[in-house]
């Protein structure tokens, strides 16, 4: 009888070869746990994801879209807008009779859809006085039926005999336009379709821009002004002060920024308590104007926005060790060089969320411009909630909304690369 041995001798090779699948089957293991934890992350993020998704990428696109999109006249005059894609108002020429025919049924169609009010009010957001032209002549067009169509809407209006108006009613008619963004930087279409700058008495909106800009970079430089040391003395003191002084602090999120607001109109105005004070302090006899212009809306919008610097600038300085100050004050330096050498580097993220958060709140105010400021104090959110209140335009308002949402990222992502990213931490 042969006896097999139960144990056989293992080579390098093969020991190699093993060790090498197990390490591979490992691997492949671990790569299945880290898929399985990704996939379980993304799970539970994904209500929130959603929940951006619907509430501010949705709307956001919705408003870029508005300002690009508006689909009037090509849906309720479709084939005078088909004809019109082929007139060119640059040859000086008036469109053919078969373009002013086909304008003229689609806007008797209109009519009895009631279409010709939207292509009016859309029409009149390019040129002014050209709905009351379109309802005028959608009212009139039946009466008569001798002579072509172009003799009966010029009989009409003498303004049909005119390139500029149809040149207006070409560049409506298309589905895509830039004509927002056109008018929100002060410009507009001549009668040949060339872009030109409007009138000195009609630009308006990049002065608001610019001055929107101008009163937030104000106001964020005085939040810093006067943030900066109430933080300072809210974070070097004992605990069991510093709580009572934050619930100050805290004091105003309580109360509606509307009854914030109606309150400096109290203080401010004429005869109000800080002119009283004034006058009775014999600095002025009459009192100052500090209602209804630039002044009362740098106050309020400072007031307003100063209890989100100092949170800001709190929550770093909180966290910056006074060692430092205490070495350098033990090496010979004075109280002003320690400072501004020692502790005041270390807070600069604080001051640049500060100044980040202020701003970009400021840009978008306006309840307290529209209250305390005068007509030359309204910013950019004034004439976007015009334009969504009042005019009903909301192109241009999507236009504006959008120009000043890129001005914002724009300033962001230069902070950010100034910054390194350090400066947009709150702690």
């Amino acid at each position: 009888m042969m006896i097999l041995p139960t144990d056989y001798p293992v080579s390098a090779a093969e020991a190699e070869q093993d060790s090498i699948t197990d390490s591979t089957s490992l691997k492949a293991q671990l790569r299945g746990a880290e898929r399985a934890e990704r996939i379980k992350a993304m799970l539970l993020i994904f209500p929130l994801l959603a929940f951006l998704l619907v509430t501010f990428l949705v709307p956001i696109g919705s408003l870029l879209m508005k300002s690009f999109r508006d689909p009037t006249i090509s849906k309720e005059m479709p084939h005078a807008a088909a004809l019109l894609r082929n007139w060119d108002p640059a040859a000086g020429k008036l469109p053919s009779g078969q373009i002013y025919g086909a304008f003229a049924r689609d806007l008797l169609a209109a009519k009895d859809n009631e279409g010709v009010s939207r292509v009016g009010s859309r029409l009149n957001y390019d040129e002014a006085g050209m709905r009351s032209l379109i309802m005028k002549t959608a009212r009139r067009l039946g009466e008569s039926e001798s002579g072509s169509w172009h003799e009966r809407m010029t009989a009409i209006d003498s303004r049909w005999d005119d390139v500029g108006t149809w040149s207006t009613v070409k560049y409506a008619s298309s589905t895509w336009t830039l004509g927002y963004y056109i008018k929100a930087f002060d410009f507009r279409r001549a009668s040949d379709g060339a872009i030109v700058r409007q009138p000195e008495s009609e630009r308006l909106y990049v002065n608001v821009f610019l001055r929107t800009a101008w009163v937030s970079l104000s106001v964020s430089a005085l939040c810093l002004l006067f943030g900066y040391p109430v933080a300072y003395f809210l974070a070097n003191i004992p605990a069991r002060y510093s709580n009572i002084f934050m619930i100050m602090v805290l004091l105003p999120f309580w109360t509606s920024i509307l009854v914030r607001t109606t309150a400096w109109v109290v203080v401010l105005q004429t005869n109000g308590v800080l002119n009283d004070l004034f006058i009775h302090l014999g600095l002025t006899k009459t009192g100052f104007a500090l209602i209804y212009n630039r002044y009362g809306v740098l106050i309020a919008m400072t007031h307003i926005l100063l209890p989100y610097a100092i949170l800001s600038l709190y929550s770093v300085m909180k966290g910056v060790p006074n060692i430092y100050v205490k070495a350098a004050r033990s090496l010979g330096a004075g109280p002003i060089r320690s400072f501004f050498q020692a502790y005041f580097p270390q807070t600069l993220p604080g001051v640049g969320a500060a100044g980040m958060l202020t701003f970009i709140l400021a840009v978008g105010y306006y309840i307290t411009p529209a209250i305390v400021g005068g007509a030359d104090d309204q910013l950019a959110s004034y004439y976007i909630a015009n334009h969504v209140n009042t005019t009903l335009n909301w192109g241009l308002a999507s236009a504006l909304a959008s120009i000043l949402l890129a001005g914002v990222l724009l300033v962001y992502s230069i902070f950010v690369r100034m910054t390194g990213g350090a400066g947009v931490k709150l702690g």
